[in-house]
């Protein structure tokens, strides 16, 4: 089958109408439509769950690939769960996040979508939980993820995203993401593991008895707060090795603090690494 010049020329102006009309409805803000056709005023959506009294120690468990998460200190000692989506465009309405009281805690997941999905536009959002302090907290798949003031056993795995912890006291702080930097400030842990594919790790003020850092691509930096009793082991692929602002010669390279009994393992395979206490560059 053959088709006219005029003819193709005709469906490309009508697209191209469509697409301007979809413009114009989404920035006057008119809203999205979702699948039944409906008109909704979704630029901005946001829900709190009502709180939930899981006792002082409850296992919360998180796991919502589409949104960066945020877990704090809660004020009560309850699991506070709010999920807010940002939405410019038209699609179908989206999915909300669901929260459920376990035997032993808290379960926050978002299931997929069915048939639904954004036509034309942008959607992102976000899951704010706030956790009695001592929760152990895992989460399985997030967006990147903020994790902040808690002293229980944290796990975090992000597909996509930076990942950040701060004011963290806990015998065991396991960080994972696919693609993303990993920060950590006022951390203190017995067991400490923080891997990313591709991203740098940026430490301050950190406490820790044994533990792993690596970066795929990225360089290290960390500053200890007190290095205690640790040999760290240092190795890059390309790139220079410093300690306490001397740079070491060769890769891999083993520095000794206190009795050295501990162990920090840190590696990547291109980039710099610098390793400094009591403010040493």
């Amino acid at each position: 089958m053959r088709y006219s010049r005029t003819g193709i020329i005709a469906v490309l102006i009508a697209a191209e109408l469509f697409i301007a009309s979809i413009i114009v409805v989404s920035a006057s803000g008119l809203g999205t439509f979702n699948a039944m056709g409906d008109v909704h005023g979704l630029s901005n959506m946001s829900y709190a769950f009502p709180a939930i009294d899981a006792g002082d120690t409850p296992h919360v468990v998180i796991d919502d690939p589409s949104s960066r998460v945020t877990v704090s200190a809660s004020n009560d000692g309850k699991v506070h769960v709010t999920d807010t989506r940002h939405i410019h465009g038209w699609g179908s309405a989206p999915v909300r996040v669901h929260v459920k009281k376990t035997a032993d805690g808290v379960l926050i997941e978002r299931p997929a979508a069915s048939g639904s999905g954004m036509i034309f536009g942008l959607e992102f959002g976000g899951t704010t939980v706030e956790v009695p302090a001592g929760t152990t907290l895992e989460i399985r798949n997030a967006e990147g993820a903020d994790v902040s003031d808690l002293t229980g056993t944290i796990a975090v795995r992000s597909s996509d995203g930076h990942i950040s912890a701060s004011n963290v006291h806990t015998a065991d702080l396991s960080l994972t993401t696919a693609d993303g930097h990993i920060s950590l400030e006022d951390v203190a842990a017995d067991k400490l593991q923080a891997v990313t594919s591709d991203g740098s790790i940026r430490v301050s003020n950190l406490r820790v008895r044994s533990g792993v850092l690596h970066t795929g691509d990225g360089s290290i930096h960390i500053g200890f707060a007190d290095a205690g009793d640790v040999t760290v082991h240092a190795q890059t692929g390309d790139g220079s090795i410093r300690m306490n602002g001397i740079r070491q010669e060769g890769s891999p390279v083993d520095y000794k603090f206190g009795n050295g009994s501990g162990t920090l393992d840190v590696a990547t395979q291109d980039g710099s690494i610098r390793v400094a206490t009591n403010g040493a560059e």
